[in-house]
């Protein structure tokens, strides 16, 4: 009769304790993914598009190999208008200022000159992290004509030097210190799209080919002839002690579009790689609406 009435008594409130701890059991179920749940983190959009360049040669008459320059400068002149050849780079670059960047450029003697000019078929690559606008390399590579690429590779600060195509078996190079703010010709060019154009003369260590060299680069406020239009451009004038070669970036000030590149061969020839865009790339507009919606937000 006891154990009855106890069970009578103690069967409600276990029954209303037992409901409690379910829907407390129920609500602390809840509670561990909303605790953990993290904001949403948007990936940087990258943007993808292709600059067309006309290529030309150019000679400033202060060559040591007076015969080689003028043979140079008659096939030059073989190109026409179009020049002697055609250049593209293709680009994929984070619209938001932050994330990763692929720079790869082609330059392909034109026509007839494709033979007489095999040398000047070049590939390029580069590639890095943008930060607040601002590239860093952390790959490179390099052919010219039908030699092997040369590739460059940074981690950790430090940078390995290899050549394509070699076994597996062949014993990795030594790395070696990579130079604080290592920068190569194609990412020195397409990296001032999201940062204010340089007033002021700079240093920086520059990779050309597989040798890395120190660069004074001189800004300079001028006007470009371009597409029968004088632009208002900033022209990078890098120059090297290390080397008679020279490095020259006409970009438009607006927003820091490349429009003019010319690399200079050195003494020998004296004669200058002029590439010149040949229109604004077709995927121009869709990176500064990008980058216009991400500073938007």
């Amino acid at each position: 009769m006891k154990t009855h009435s106890a069970h009578r008594f103690f069967l409600p409130g276990l029954r209303l304790r037992n409901w409690r701890a379910g829907l407390l059991l129920g609500l602390l179920g809840l509670l561990p993914s909303a605790a953990i749940a993290q904001p949403v983190v948007r990936q940087p959009t990258p943007v993808s598009f292709q600059a067309d360049w006309h290529v030309r040669l150019e000679a400033d008459g202060k060559g040591t190999d007076s015969r080689g320059a003028q043979l140079l400068v008659l096939l030059g002149g073989l190109g026409g208008t179009e020049g002697v050849a055609t250049a593209q780079d293709t680009l994929s670059w984070p619209a938001s200022g932050n994330g990763a960047y692929r720079i790869d450029g082609t330059l392909t003697p034109r026509g007839v000159l494709a033979t007489l000019l095999q040398r000047l078929h070049w590939v390029r690559m580069a590639s890095g992290e943008v930060r607040s606008g601002q590239p860093s390399l952390l790959a490179a590579s390099n052919q010219k004509g039908d030699r092997p690429a040369t590739v460059v590779q940074i981690e950790h600060g430090l940078m390995r030097i290899r050549t394509a195509g070699e076994p597996p078996s062949a014993a990795l190079p030594q790395p070696r210190p990579a130079p604080a703010g290592l920068t190569d010709p194609l990412t020195l060019s397409w990296g001032y799209l999201q940062r204010p154009l340089p007033d002021k003369p700079f240093t920086v260590p520059l990779l050309i080919n597989d040798k890395v060299q120190t660069a004074h680069i001189t800004p300079q406020r001028v006007t470009l002839q371009w597409q029968g239009q004088d632009v208002a451009c900033t022209l990078l004038d890098a120059q090297s002690e290390q080397s008679s070669a020279t490095l020259r970036i006409w970009l438009r000030q607006s927003d820091g579009l490349p429009l003019q590149v010319a690399l200079g061969m050195g003494d020998r020839y004296g004669l200058d790689v002029v590439q010149t865009l040949v229109g604004v790339p077709g995927g121009w507009q869709s990176l500064q609406a990008t980058r216009g919606a991400e500073s938007a937000r």
